[in-house]
């Protein structure tokens, strides 16, 4: 591919931090891993920082501290990665999706109420492709009902909602730094918490439910979710760049949307409360068809393309809920007819350019 979808920018000095933990004699969880957990939990503004070896465990260890069980219901949006709601089935809880706003393609506050039971047991909003929900209506809703939020930020370090970081508002929050993501450690995720007791309990939980004080004593079912100290020292260094990645990428996206904003194509935006790290460039083409001649042309063109990640309720292990599809309109318009390509900060002048003029040939062709 000359612009293959991202690859993650693992330089001499995450090569040199992974060379001395090697010879350090220790690379399990250690030392290392407790300093990337307080300079990521510093970083977005909260207290405690609980790594984990994926964004999915992260998120497993915030449901699991809050206890969901069975028959419970959390609330979170149709439109992301699996990863954000296989946690809810593995704790044997159901999704209730609610359909997104067209704009940012985040969970649409307005409609989160009404789908309030007495079996919602938490709120989970996800901040797509680096843009924050709008978190003070769902915050509002979530405090008049006493219900804990969960913030998915695995594709939004860095962003900013009215000026503070997202990571900070919900009760938990959860990160992935896997190789694609804004910063990496090759595999990984981090939960951050305000809350001392969720933070003992997560941290409890991914160590197999072992206590520090007893080694062997497992008073609860735990997980093997612990993140390595080799991870965290790529962390490390990855955290230390991050502002410049997030400045690279909104100016590559300021570059496509000022060469083709004529036309039919929608590139991501950025509303007024919102600061948006553009995880990857988004699209959303006028009609399905011209999606799939648009990634067609690009594909000839040696430029990688993914679908809109999935349109959850339609996936196998979701069917058998039954959810009615015409409440989700939105999210599955968007799932049909958006793709996304790169937009790595390691892209140069030369492949931007290559990008506007395949995006708009591509358009051209759906014209004929």
């Amino acid at each position: 591919m000359k612009i293959p979808l991202g690859h993650p920018d693992i330089g001499k000095d995450e090569i040199q931090a992974v060379t001395e933990t090697m010879k350090s004699g220790w690379v399990t969880q250690g030392r290392k891993v407790e300093q990337f957990e307080d300079a990521f939990a510093n970083y977005c503004g909260t207290k405690h920082g609980i790594a984990a070896n994926s964004g999915t465990a992260a998120l497993h260890l915030a449901l699991a501290a809050l206890d969901i069980k069975p028959g419970d219901e959390i609330i979170t949006t149709p439109l992301s990665c699996v990863a954000t709601t296989n946690p809810i089935l593995y704790q044997g809880a159901r999704p209730i999706f609610v359909d997104v706003e067209p704009e940012t393609l985040n969970i649409n506050p307005e409609l989160i109420e009404r789908r309030i039971t007495p079996k919602t047991k938490a709120i989970l909003p996800v901040h797509l492709f680096g843009h924050p929900v709008d978190l003070d209506p769902l915050l509002e809703i979530a405090q008049n009902h006493n219900i804990p939020v969960i913030e998915d930020a695995a594709q939004a370090h860095g962003a900013r909602y009215k000026g503070t970081r997202v990571g900070s508002f919900g009760h938990t929050s959860c990160f992935s730094f896997y190789a694609d993501k804004l910063i990496t450690t090759v595999e990984g995720g981090m939960a951050l918490t305000n809350d001392p007791e969720t933070a003992y309990k997560m941290r409890l939980l991914r160590s197999l439910g072992m206590t520090k004080e007893n080694k062997f004593y497992h008073p609860v079912l735990g997980y093997n979710y612990k993140m390595p100290d080799i991870s965290a020292a790529i962390g490390l260094i990855q955290l230390r760049k991050l502002d410049s990645y997030i400045e690279k990428k909104r100016g590559n996206i300021a570059y496509l949307k000022d060469q083709i904003n004529h036309s039919n194509l929608k590139l991501p935006g950025e509303l007024d409360y919102a600061f948006n790290v553009y995880y990857v460039s988004h699209v959303l083409a006028e009609r399905e068809k011209d999606k799939e001649k648009i990634v067609a042309y690009l594909t000839r063109k040696e430029i990688e393309t993914r679908p809109l990640l999935s349109f959850i309720p339609e996936q196998p292990p979701y069917k058998k809920y039954g959810y009615n599809l015409k409440e989700l309109r939105t999210a599955k318009n968007a799932h049909e007819k958006g793709f996304y390509f790169s937009n790595s900060p390691s892209l140069t002048q030369e492949q931007l350019s290559y990008l506007a003029s395949a995006l708009k040939k591509s358009v051209e062709e759906t014209q004929q």
